[in-house]
């Protein structure tokens, strides 16, 4: 075998080549594409002995050569490898041969195929011509036999013609004449249309011809046709508002002037705005809070298409889907209305227009004040989480601290934006309404009433929250309350009632600063009054703190001579003329009269001589003592605000309002007078603080006056141990620490313990506190004072050192609980005097002051101690005046009897 290929079988090769390729692309059958160079590894055989890649990329590839594949094939195949690829070659050589046999076969049968089908096409078309000379001799006959058939009738096709406008015309007769049978059997149908069409029609005939022979009567008829149909035109203008525009159009058609018609038009265009408006007030009921439910609905029944209303069930839309649909309606029929009357009727009927229109808009105002309104009232009640339908219903229990964040500011502010601008679009055709100025009118009332209805909901709030807790309070008094480290928050009511309601005012405004900012984000809602909106806010937080004192002094159940609510409310200088009206706010806080009112024409009191009456339950009709913590709450509050909340609200509208308001002059005070709501709420929390000690000391003044009046002191018998009252008073004034404790912090306070427990533990320590040593009254006084004369005693009084027994409370634990110490122990001086002694009774009393001494030690400290321990010295001294013998036992007696008593 040659390695070397001849230049005959080259041709050769490249002749079947050229013909392989020619009948492939003639059978569809595309080449394969060949993307290879002849390099070796393109025709590096396989390890079975075949050659690397397809025939169709390998031998069959343009770019194949056949030398070099024979050089490769010879160097790297065995013997019976070449005779396999040989054996392999030779069947594909015959594959193909008989491939391409088959091939020219089927080309020779379709070169057949095409030479009979081009055969019977040229014998179809040799007869042809002669049919198509046959066809133009058939068509020229009939063109001359049609002009001669033309020429004969074109006389008669003339008089026809003619006969025919004749017959027309007398059809346009006839159609007078039966002018007034139509309008008739059109009436009796009710196709008002079609009759004043036809009348229409006939109209300028029988206004030229109709006085004129028969035409007479057809004139007539047909003219008593046309009023009955302008009668019947103008009931459907009133009945069928959404024709009113095409009845006048037909009304024109009869010839009606259009000046009688502006009555009915504008009667007809007024019903019709009152019924959207009529269908939007029972909306607005239904949208309005605290709606009965039985009465849904009854207001359900006047409103049509309420899913067009927005409606979802009996669920009313929401405020900015009303507002768009209430537009929709009604501004744009009002807009309707005066661009149909202007292009209908003469500019002399304009007033007429405008009185019609004026009273819709002003009820249209009407309603949508009333919805902004009530969405105000309801998106504050809502965030705050305080009940609309009762305002005096205190929140429920699901109710938190925190607040939504959301005071429906958004809703509110999109639904002014739709009413603000709907407004503008009728400014062009009514400008005496000046709806655009009436617009901005509602946008800035409805912000003001927004702004206060959120501070008024804050204040229910904080209000509810207190009223809880007095209920509370009532329900569990502080007395089963054991102070101790570990006590937990909901151990101690008055500490969870005050932090929840100093969250509440200091978390609230806060939230309602922010909620309120989405109103200065819009400069359209604030255009020409910002600063009067900032001096609004700022007012509106000073107004806050006042209605809350006012509603603490409501709470409270006392009365501060000297205090107007209807005073505190106007301290807030020019912002005072600001306040909008308050839907939400009760009786209870911004427009009650919790403290009295002060009579016309007197001067403000002042603040020191501010002093509590407190309301004794056997005089109060109607009214339930509160609890006495409950007056400590308010004071703690009081307080609180004025040291704390005061500060940080300041410094909020400071970061919220930074360098703005003051547009009511630098001859005004400021909205937010900071130094009088601190000194108002000072005043107050004294004053209730003041009320606290009252409390409690009433109790131990009933108490005491009680069981000294119920004992018979002349016959009284031996002193055997400390009387029962004595531990009734340590339990009362343990109840108030229980109280104290919660709220007041006072380093180095000593725990509390069990009143039950002193008798017991005075009695082991009685030697080291000194029942007749240390502080004792035998220790103490010289003994001329124990046996001297009533002026011995009195004389030894006024060389002793002098204290204050009705020095001012101040907030410590100390001072609060000396205070109720004190008024418990001065009426026992009082009591005590009332009465005459036995030498047991007096012994009695006594050791009632012995057994108290150093009981008391630990309800007050430092110079409150030296007062109380005065004030039982003032006991003693006043059962030795009262005695008829007056022998004191010795010490050591006292301390015998007070180890001989047993816990109780």
């Amino acid at each position: 075998m040659s390695n070397v290929s001849t230049p005959t079988s080259a041709t050769a090769d490249d002749k079947a080549r050229r013909v392989r390729d020619l009948l492939s692309s003639y059978y569809g059958n595309q080449p394969a594409s060949s993307s290879g160079t002849g390099s070796p590894e393109a025709v590096t055989p396989s390890r079975k002995g075949g050659f690397g890649g397809s025939r169709g990329s390998g031998l069959d590839s343009a770019a194949f050569d056949a030398d070099r594949y024979l050089s490769h094939l010879l160097r790297g195949t065995r013997l019976d490898g070449l005779l396999s690829k040989h054996v392999e070659m030779s069947t594909e050589i015959k594959v193909l041969d008989s491939d391409m046999q088959m091939l020219v076969y089927e080309n020779y049968n379709k070169f057949i195929s095409a030479t009979d089908t081009i055969r019977s096409m040229k014998s179809n078309v040799d007869g042809m011509d002669s049919n198509m000379h046959e066809l133009k001799t058939v068509i020229d006959s009939v063109a001359t036999r049609s002009n001669a058939v033309n020429s004969k009738l074109q006389l008669r096709r003339d008089h026809v013609e003619e006969l025919n406008q004749v017959r027309g015309l007398l059809f346009k007769l006839q159609a007078i004449f039966d002018l007034p049978k139509r309008l008739h059997t059109a009436l009796e149908q009710g196709a008002v249309e079609i009759a004043v069409d036809a009348f229409a029609e006939a109209a300028p005939l029988l206004k030229r011809y109709g006085h004129k022979g028969a035409f007479r009567q057809v004139a007539v008829e047909a003219d008593a046709c046309a009023k009955d149909l302008t009668q019947i035109l103008k009931q459907r203008m009133v009945t069928q508002k959404d024709e009113a525009a095409e009845c006048i159009q037909m009304v024109r058609k009869l010839g009606e002037p259009i000046e009688s018609l502006q009555e009915d038009f504008l009667m007809c265009m007024h019903k019709r705005m009152e019924d959207i408006l009529h269908e939007a007030e029972a909306i607005a009921d239904i949208m309005a809070p605290g709606v009965n439910p039985a009465s849904i609905q009854g207001l359900l029944t006047k409103v049509s298409a309420r899913a067009s209303w927005g409606f979802e069930g009996e669920t009313p839309p929401p405020l900015q889907r009303f507002a768009v649909e209430l537009d929709q309606r009604f501004i744009t029929e009002m807009a309707h209305t005066a661009a149909l009357f202007s292009e209908l009727f003469e500019p002399s009927g304009r007033k007429t227009l405008l009185k019609v229109t004026r009273e819709a808009f002003s009820r249209y105002m009407r309603v949508v004040k009333r919805a902004l309104t009530d969405a105000a009232a309801k998106e504050s009640a809502r965030a705050a989480a305080v009940a609309l339908a009762t305002p005096q219903e205190p929140a429920s229990a699901e109710q938190t601290a925190g607040f939504s964040g959301d005071w429906g500011t958004a809703g509110i502010s999109d639904a002014l934006y739709t009413i603000s601008n709907d407004m503008q679009r009728i400014q062009s055709l009514l400008p005496e309404l000046s709806p655009q100025d009436r617009g901005t009118e509602v946008v800035e009332s409805t912000v003001r009433q927004h702004i206060g209805a959120c501070f008024s909901a804050l204040e229910q709030r904080v209000l509810s929250t207190l009223s809880e807790a007095s209920q509370k309070l009532s329900s569990s008094p502080a007395a089963s309350f054991t102070p101790s480290q570990d006590a937990s928050t909901q151990d101690k009511p008055l500490l969870q009632a005050f932090n929840s309601s100093s969250g509440l005012v200091m978390r609230g405004s806060a939230s309602i600063l922010s909620g309120l900012q989405v109103y200065q984000a819009k400069e359209w809602v604030l255009r020409s009054w910002r600063d009067v909106f900032v001096d609004l806010v700022q007012g509106q937080l000073q107004f806050l703190f006042l209605s809350l004192l006012t509603g603490f002094v409501r709470i409270s159940g006392m009365h501060m001579d000297g205090f107007d609510p209807a005073q505190a409310t106007t301290a807030a200088g020019s912002s005072a003329s600001m306040n909008p009206l308050f839907p939400m706010a009760g009786p209870s806080s911004r427009s009650s009269d919790a403290g009295g009112t002060r009579p016309q024409g007197s001067q403000p009191p002042s603040p020191t001589k501010a002093k509590q009456r407190a309301q004794d339950p056997a005089t109060t009709s109607g009214r339930t003592t509160p609890p006495a913590g409950l007056l400590l709450l308010l004071a703690q509050l009081c307080s609180f605000m004025e040291n704390t909340a005061v500060l940080h609200v300041m410094e909020v509208i400071a970061a919220t309002f930074p360098g703005q308001g003051g547009s009511s002059g630098s001859d005004q005070p400021p909205a937010f007078v900071a130094g009088e709501v601190a000194r108002r709420l000072g005043t107050a929390a004294q004053t209730l603080l003041g009320g606290y000690v009252e409390a409690h000391g009433r109790q131990l003044t009933i108490a005491v006056r009680r069981t000294v009046d119920s004992t018979n002191w002349l016959q009284h018998k031996e002193p055997r141990g400390p009387r029962p009252i004595c531990d009734l008073l340590i339990e009362k004034l343990a109840t108030a620490e229980a109280e104290v404790v919660q709220l007041v912090r006072e380093t180095g306070q000593t725990t509390p313990q069990n009143a039950r427990g002193h008798r017991s533990s005075a009695s082991v320590s009685g030697q080291s506190e000194g029942y007749g040593g240390g502080d004792s009254w035998g220790a103490q006084t010289p003994r001329m004072q124990l046996t001297g004369s009533a002026m011995e005693r009195n004389v030894a009084r006024l060389f002793r050192d002098r204290v204050k027994f009705s020095a001012a409370v101040e907030f410590t634990q100390t001072s609060i609980l000396a205070g109720i110490s004190r008024v418990g122990l001065k009426s026992l001086v009082e009591s005590v005097r009332l009465q005459t002694l036995s030498r047991a009774g007096l012994q009695q009393l006594q050791l009632d002051v012995h057994y108290l001494r150093p009981l008391l030690r630990r309800f007050a400290q430092g110079n409150e101690a030296n007062v109380v321990h005065q004030l039982l010295d003032e006991v003693l001294s006043t059962a030795l005046e009262r005695a008829i013998q007056p022998q004191l036992l010795e010490g050591m007696v006292l301390d015998k009897i007070m180890g001989s008593q047993t816990p109780s």
